[in-house]
């Protein structure tokens, strides 16, 4: 893809680092070891929303990076360029920490006496030609296997696939044709809450929910990656321009959706303010500018792809300690969650794996991330620019993550 790119949005890429962050602790708490008690808080349990919030940032800025090179037609020369920078810029971390998550699963395996079929689909190093494939998140799975958070990356992958082929159409739209599509979006959003929801594989519970993974996580990304491209729409015409710039604004917004969270409001309220806050961010030239462009945060966001992708296997490394000294801990997932926690310790511990994360991330980006995205680029000759591990990230995509 050509070099020349619009204008840096710094604002965003601190907020895919504190996302990224947050379902970090909302593993900790959920697959290491719980450290909230019951009733305390719904900030934490809440924590997976985050990922609907990569979801929208994805399609944003795949519109604000892409969009224009597609915007009349796509042709092969161009797509063959993209899906190689792409490429790039997610399989070699994807790679690596697919590849250490199965080390780790194959030595907890070889330690536990007996496997609930819940965990034989996530300890299923069969999965690995799966996961390798990025089709682990297309209904063949009930729960992600392996590296798990790789599900989103899974997800946007095919979204980064057909991506170019809705810029036209999104990039046509009128008013009347933006809150059309608002419209259809929120009934999109609707009916995966109050239809598919309920039927999904991961839980099993009959209550309406968005957190659809490796069942229908496509839907849920597709829902929230045309969300981000819509919201480009109303960001490339300025919607809203003078309320939402302020800084202010943007802090209203970030505060009502962790309070929403905190007292456990419905998922889609709570990630209705998810749209107002990243383009409030990208509005603003203020003081929220000052504070997420300082160093520590645009850094943050520079290995956010990393502090999500290592994470968790991370957390199998000291899951393997845990099974070594109590082999059957995953013999009965109904005894397992019945268990009393000891919180206090549950805390120390994700402390230790976000210090962990953060440090290994850092590693990770620069001599993983940036080199081999650099060297594939190079191979693929998509004309993205060099980077370096120094320099502040100007790709969000996957942000996955994504």
């Amino acid at each position: 893809m050509p070099a020349k790119r619009p204008a840096y949005l710094t604002t965003l890429t601190p907020l895919r680092g504190i996302a990224a962050l947050l379902v970090v602790i909302f593993h900790c708490n959920l697959m290491l070891m719980p450290f909230v008690p019951p009733g305390y808080t719904n900030l934490v349990s809440n924590g997976w929303l985050w990922v609907d919030f990569f979801f929208m940032l994805s399609g944003f800025i795949m519109c604000y990076v892409y969009g224009k090179y597609f915007t009349r037609r796509v042709t092969w020369a161009q797509y063959k360029k993209y899906i190689g920078a792409r490429f790039a810029r997610v399989y070699p971390l994807h790679f690596f920490t697919t590849i250490w998550a199965l080390i780790c699963i194959v030595a907890i395996i070889n330690k536990a006496s007996n496997l609930d079929p819940f965990f034989n689909v996530i300890f299923n190093p069969k999965a690995l030609p799966a996961c390798l494939l990025l089709i682990q998140s297309l209904h063949i799975y009930i729960t992600p296997p392996l590296n798990t958070p790789s599900w989103s990356l899974s997800t946007e992958w095919w979204m980064y696939m057909i991506f170019p082929f809705m810029v036209p159409v999104f990039a046509n739209l009128k008013k009347r044709g933006k809150l059309a599509t608002l419209f259809l979006l929120i009934l999109f959003y609707l009916f995966l809450r109050y239809i598919i929801g309920p039927m999904a594989l991961s839980f099993g519970s009959p209550k309406p929910t968005l957190n659809l993974v490796s069942d229908f996580g496509l839907f849920r990304c597709l829902a929230g990656f045309l969300a981000g491209m819509l919201l480009f729409g109303f960001y490339r015409d300025k919607a809203g321009y003078a309320v939402l710039k302020s800084s202010w604004c943007f802090i209203a917004f970030f505060l009502a959706a962790l309070l929403c969270m905190h007292f456990g409001a419905a998922d889609i309220i709570i990630l209705a303010f998810f749209p107002f806050i990243l383009i409030s961010a990208a509005y603003n030239s203020t003081q929220v500018k000052r504070l997420l462009d300082t160093t520590v945060l645009q850094r943050l966001g520079d290995w956010s792809f990393s502090i999500y992708m290592v994470h968790v296997p991370l957390i199998w490394m000291f899951t393997i300690l845990a099974v070594n000294k109590n082999p059957a801990m995953f013999g009965d997932l109904v005894k397992l969650l019945s268990q009393k926690p000891d919180y206090q310790l549950g805390a120390m511990m994700c402390m230790v794996v976000v210090a962990l994360t953060i440090l290994i991330a850092s590693l990770t980006y620069r001599f993983i991330e940036v080199p081999a995205r650099n060297y594939l680029n190079d191979a693929f000759k998509t004309k993205e620019r060099k980077i370096r591990a120094v320099d502040t990230e100007y790709d969000l995509a996957t942000d996955a993550s994504k």
